[in-house]
Protein backbone atom coordinates (compact mmCIF):
# COMPACT_ATOMS: atom_id res chain seq x y z
CA UNK A 1 0.00 0.00 0.00
CA UNK A 2 1.33 3.55 -0.89
CA UNK A 3 2.24 5.56 2.19
CA UNK A 4 0.91 9.09 2.07
CA UNK A 5 2.93 11.97 3.91
CA UNK A 6 1.64 14.90 5.08
CA UNK A 7 3.40 18.46 4.37
CA UNK A 8 5.77 18.25 7.64
CA UNK A 9 6.93 14.85 6.79
CA UNK A 10 7.97 14.97 3.46
CA UNK A 11 10.07 18.37 3.86
CA UNK A 12 11.86 15.98 6.72
CA UNK A 13 12.39 13.43 4.06
CA UNK A 14 13.38 15.84 1.42
CA UNK A 15 15.10 18.01 4.05
CA UNK A 16 13.70 21.36 3.07
CA UNK A 17 11.56 23.45 4.40
CA UNK A 18 7.70 23.08 5.06
CA UNK A 19 7.16 26.20 3.12
CA UNK A 20 9.20 25.11 -0.11
CA UNK A 21 7.04 21.80 -0.21
CA UNK A 22 3.80 23.84 0.03
CA UNK A 23 4.61 26.03 -2.27
CA UNK A 24 5.53 23.23 -4.83
CA UNK A 25 2.45 21.30 -4.12
CA UNK A 26 -0.01 24.45 -4.65
CA UNK A 27 2.15 25.62 -7.83
CA UNK A 28 1.31 21.93 -8.89
CA UNK A 29 5.38 21.42 -9.59
CA UNK A 30 5.42 18.21 -7.14
CA UNK A 31 2.69 15.13 -7.18
CA UNK A 32 0.39 15.95 -4.25
CA UNK A 33 -2.88 15.21 -3.63
CA UNK A 34 -5.43 17.45 -1.55
CA UNK A 35 -7.64 15.69 1.22
CA UNK A 36 -10.00 18.19 2.88
CA UNK A 37 -7.81 21.10 3.28
CA UNK A 38 -4.44 19.48 3.57
CA UNK A 39 -1.95 18.09 1.04
CA UNK A 40 -1.21 14.49 0.89
CA UNK A 41 1.99 13.26 -1.08
CA UNK A 42 2.45 9.00 -1.68
CA UNK A 43 5.94 8.76 -1.26
CA UNK A 44 6.74 6.48 -4.23
CA UNK A 45 5.53 9.25 -6.47
CA UNK A 46 7.80 12.09 -4.79
CA UNK A 47 10.75 9.17 -5.65
CA UNK A 48 9.52 8.83 -9.01
CA UNK A 49 9.83 12.86 -9.17
CA UNK A 50 13.00 13.33 -7.66
CA UNK A 51 14.70 10.72 -9.95
CA UNK A 52 13.18 12.70 -12.67
CA UNK A 53 14.57 15.90 -11.63
CA UNK A 54 17.99 14.84 -11.59
CA UNK A 55 17.51 13.41 -15.00
CA UNK A 56 16.72 16.46 -16.41
CA UNK A 57 19.22 18.18 -14.87
CA UNK A 58 22.23 15.65 -16.08
CA UNK A 59 21.63 16.39 -19.53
Amino acid sequence: MDQLMTIDELAAYMRVSRFTVYRLAKDRLIPATKIGRQWRFQKEEIDQWVKEQFRRESR
